[in-house]
């Protein structure tokens, strides 16, 4: 149980909509249904049934939703707190890593952002570089070990050149998770020039009962991008999160 689960519940529980819910925090539908099913796992409880077009807390939802009120509140009241002049400024924990991404030859690393996570992708040709870029990103999302590749589908990403390229391939990575439903685990770059890249991604479509999430990432932005070739490819991506 996080606290981002909780805001979602939250959130749910008082528009009665998973799809305005969604508006309202500016995520995905999916992503939503996503975070309250871990939530629901986590607890080992059912917190909403359907009712005609609406949902319904149900009586263990009702107990939650008591104590997400009292948490959030809290969490103002400390953030107003830690605000006054008279508070002194702590610097911001850096976002976790694994382990396995600091190793010298990894295909990708975790690098420090103030707000957001982000990569240094690594490859000896630039489609490897696109493709272990991919990689990085959806491991800050799940554990790649829990997706099967028993599905491939076709992606297809255009730009103007080649940084908006990379940032448009993993958008739309993205929107193939949060819109189709659908986890990418590998990645085989078909064709790609400095203005069009098609790939083959295979993976699996989301199953709540194996997927737990991790990050909601919400895009790859511009901000530090780069794409440069020393002693093979490198490339810098900052994710919104």
């Amino acid at each position: 149980m996080t606290l981002h689960q909780l805001r979602i519940f939250h959130t749910v529980a008082r528009l009665g909509n998973f799809s305005r819910a969604a508006e309202e925090l500016g995520i995905s539908q999916p992503s939503v249904s996503i975070q309250v099913g871990d939530l629901e796992r986590s607890l080992g409880v059912d917190l909403f049934e359907q009712r005609g077009k609406r949902i319904h807390l149900t009586e263990a939802g009702k107990t939650l939703e008591g104590f997400t009120q009292r948490i959030l509140d809290l969490m103002d009241q400390a953030s107003a707190a830690v605000r006054r002049p008279q508070a002194r400024s702590e610097p911001s924990p850096a976002p976790p890593k694994d382990t396995a991404s600091h190793a010298e030859h990894s295909p990708f690393e975790v690098t420090e952002h103030t707000a957001d996570v982000g990569i240094i992708a690594r490859g000896a040709t630039l489609p490897e570089v696109f493709a272990n870029a991919a990689a990085g990103m959806m491991s800050f999302m799940i554990q790649p070990a829990l997706v099967r590749p028993r599905e491939s589908r076709r992606v297809v990403a255009e730009a103007e050149d080649r940084d908006a390229l990379l940032v448009a391939w993993l958008n739309q990575l993205l929107v193939l998770l949060n819109g189709d439903g659908f986890i990418p685990r590998e990645f085989r770059i078909v064709e790609l020039t400095d203005t069009r890249l098609e790939a083959e991604v295979l993976g699996e479509p989301v199953d709540p009962q194996r997927h737990q999430f991790r990050l909601d990432v919400k895009a790859a932005t511009y901000h530090l991008l780069e794409i440069s070739q020393d002693d093979g490819w490198h490339a810098k991506v900052i994710f919104d999160v």
